[in-house]
């Protein structure tokens, strides 16, 4: 059969995966990225079952557990480290903690296609052929047979689709950093203060990694106070390892908590989106990378099966659509109970977290963690 040519724009978890979900088919894939090489930055990365049910699917499996550190407990708890709440998931594959940086590692390696950095996208235009126009910034022009826009939070090719604007600050920023530490912890927690949230996932060899959430507007400039000093004064006071792992961080990262009201209209002619280009979502749930894995996943089987139409991509977004505004509307409503200021709604949060039963915490994260995309009928 005829070679198909797919442009997927943005070098992320979602274009990558794509790219390995469709090696060894008639369909070719040329995936653009505008930063001037393929890389992830330096923090950490959450994938838990249903996200590695695909990658064991795809044959990635060992490799992704080998980079890893399993979560085999949970704990929530207030900024003085009182236990609210704690769980044990068990499954048959593993949660794990590890960097972004070895699980794209493992993506890159194995993805399939042309690869193109420092290749911004500047517009597109669908053509009377069904084909798609593409243009760079660059002033480069390239035609292809379909587009597909992997290209995040910021999405140009979202834009070009559906124009709705910008994406919808949620009124706290998010630090983030690595860190290794002399305490044994080998278990994920989330702290809670008023306005202010900690987490911590175990990567491995020592090493954890950390967020730190506070109720500010967009993206503040630390300086002059400087972001360690900032970060200590804010949690220095909170419990053991917070403020070791903050000091003991080399680099940390700062950005807005922002997503999109889920809307549907992913798709125009030969176009249409994955991962955070299409749902981005808060990174309450952890299911951020999750979902574009699965989403990719979906769309490349859809794909495989009945080509490159608007009726094949209509088809990937009527399934993944309603799973990704779940997930976006559930993640967003966990960040407003986590941001709480409110003295007397803190309480009654705490209080709330600290007398329900684990089976209930394990009913809530079944609803994320037992999607199996790898076993629908499509």
């Amino acid at each position: 059969m005829h070679t198909k040519d797919i442009a997927i724009i943005g070098g992320g978890i979602a274009g990558l995966t794509l790219a390995i979900c469709l090696k060894g088919s008639r369909f070719k894939c040329h995936i653009f990225e505008k930063k001037e090489e393929f890389e992830e930055i330096d923090a950490a990365i959450s994938i838990f079952p249903n996200a590695l049910r695909v990658l064991k699917q795809l044959g990635l499996l060992q490799e992704v557990v080998g980079v890893g550190s399993a979560i085999t407990r949970i704990f929530m708890k207030t900024d003085h480290g009182k236990i609210l709440a704690q769980t044990e998931p068990r499954y048959q594959l593993p949660a794990l903690g590890m960097l972004r940086k070895d699980l794209y590692s493992i993506l890159l390696h194995h993805a399939e296609g042309t690869f193109y950095p420092g290749y911004a996208l500047d517009s597109f235009q669908n053509m009377p052929d069904g084909k798609v126009n593409l243009s760079f910034t660059n002033g480069v022009s390239k035609i292809f047979d379909a587009l597909i826009g992997a290209d995040g939070l910021n999405s140009v090719v979202r834009q070009g689709i559906m124009d709705d604007g910008k994406p919808v600050f949620r009124g706290y920023n998010i630090w983030r950093g690595i860190a290794e530490s002399n305490s044994d912890i080998h278990y994920a927690s989330e702290s809670y203060g008023k306005g202010k949230r900690v987490g911590i996932v175990p990567i491995r060899d020592g090493r954890y990694g950390w967020w730190a959430t506070m109720n500010e507007k967009f993206m503040v400039d630390d300086e002059p106070e400087g972001t360690k000093p900032k970060l200590q004064r804010l949690f220095g006071y909170w419990h053991h390892p917070i403020s070791e792992l903050i000091a003991k961080s080399e680099f940390i990262i700062k950005d807005s908590i922002s997503d999109r009201i889920p809307v549907k209209g992913w798709t125009k002619g030969n176009c249409t989106l994955i991962g955070d280009a299409a749902h981005p979502t808060t990174p309450n749930l952890g299911q951020g990378g999750c979902l574009a894995i699965e989403g990719a996943y979906l769309l490349g089987e859809i794909i495989r099966k009945y080509g490159i139409t608007d009726t094949t991509f209509q088809l990937y977004e009527s399934i993944q659509f309603p799973r990704a505004k779940a997930i976006v509307e559930d993640s967003l409503m966990l960040g407003k109970l986590g941001q709480l200021e409110n003295g007397i709604a803190v309480f009654l949060r705490n209080a709330a977290m600290n007398i329900a039963p684990p089976s209930i915490t394990l009913k809530v994260i079944d609803k994320y963690f037992l999607q199996d995309v790898t076993s629908m009928k499509i």
